[in-house]
């Protein structure tokens, strides 16, 4: 059963808020049908696909009565829709952010740099929050990751310990990114060069092989920002320890991801200690900012107006 309601996958955690709820309500319910209904599946949708299937929608699977089914999916879907304004959130503002990460003594904190995530879709060259951070002269920073394979190759070849000036996004780019990918450059020093070679440590990419090219870490002012050659979102601690950086040290730290980071970096960062950042880019979960042309209207968030009738 399918709904108008199409949030950002930035409000489709399943381990809280209002998607886990719901799949755990559904877990809840097939355990209570004792075996009559087979399975319960609750898809979050990925509206920067921009189709006419998005929404959420629910699957259930009976064994033997459709009935029985069309009444779970309806009462789920009820469900669903009844708490839809809580698939709406809140992001911090960049100016917030940049002041956050300058405030006296407080928890460390994991930045999301929510606009620009390279698994849903972004270009992971955005600079907007890069460059607030510079120049609000944040300190005790680690940065990643920045995709830039022209950059990390001019790295290599001066080598660790080099001093250079780095210029970032100087080759803009394609259409769409190219409104985010903003050329900026600092004085650099290379404090790390790695093959970009490492097996997943936590959460998603546990045990996994991965290769981000040629890869650089380079501290600029009071920021350390880790440069790789191959399009990829931060989603394991491997992308900074494969310097040698320790992440415990850091006072902030930000990653060009949405949501899969959370596991990796959880030993560090409870959910309390995780920011999602109000930045531009392909991926932003402010909907109203995206052309939209392919998802059927009206549709909850962007349409507040959205209705949606229940078939009981």
């Amino acid at each position: 059963m399918w709904l108008p309601l199409t949030p950002a996958s930035v409000n489709l955690l399943t381990d809280a808020g209002p998607y886990g709820e719901l799949i755990d309500y559904g877990q809840k319910r097939q355990a209570e049908h004792s075996g009559t209904i087979l399975n319960v599946s609750i898809f979050g949708g990925f509206v920067f696909s921009d189709t006419p299937k998005n929404g959420i929608a629910t699957v259930v699977t009976a064994r033997s009565d459709r009935g029985l089914a069309q009444a779970l999916a309806n009462e789920i879907s009820e469900r669903a829709w009844a708490m839809r304004s809580r698939f709406r959130k809140t992001l911090m503002p960049v100016a917030e952010a940049v002041i956050h990460a300058n405030a006296g003594e407080r928890a460390p904190v994991i930045y999301a740099d929510s606009g620009d995530n390279p698994g849903g879709g972004g270009s992971g060259r955005t600079t907007e929050l890069l460059m607030a951070l510079y120049a609000a002269g944040a300190r005790d920073v680690i940065y990643g990751s920045f995709f830039d394979a022209a950059l990390a190759s001019e790295a290599h070849k001066l080598g660790k310990g080099a001093r250079f000036v780095a210029r970032f996004n100087r080759d803009r780019g394609q259409a769409p990114w190219e409104q985010w990918d903003l050329p900026f450059e600092a004085e650099a020093e290379i404090v790390g060069l790695t093959d970009g070679r490492f097996i997943g440590r936590l959460g998603l990419l546990q045990g996994r092989k991965v290769n981000l090219g040629p890869s650089a870490a380079l501290r600029i002012a009071g920021l350390t920002v880790v440069v790789i050659s191959a399009r990829s979102q931060t989603a394991d601690p491997m992308f900074f320890e494969m310097f040698g950086i320790d992440i415990g040290k850091a006072r902030t730290v930000v990653v060009k991801s949405r949501g899969h980071f959370r596991a990796g970096f959880r030993p560090w960062f409870p959910p309390e200690q995780v920011k999602g950042v109000d930045t531009a880019g392909l991926t932003s979960p402010v909907l109203e900012r995206l052309p939209f042309e392919g998802l059927r209207r009206p549709s909850y968030p962007l349409d507040e107006d959205a209705t949606w009738v229940s078939r009981a």
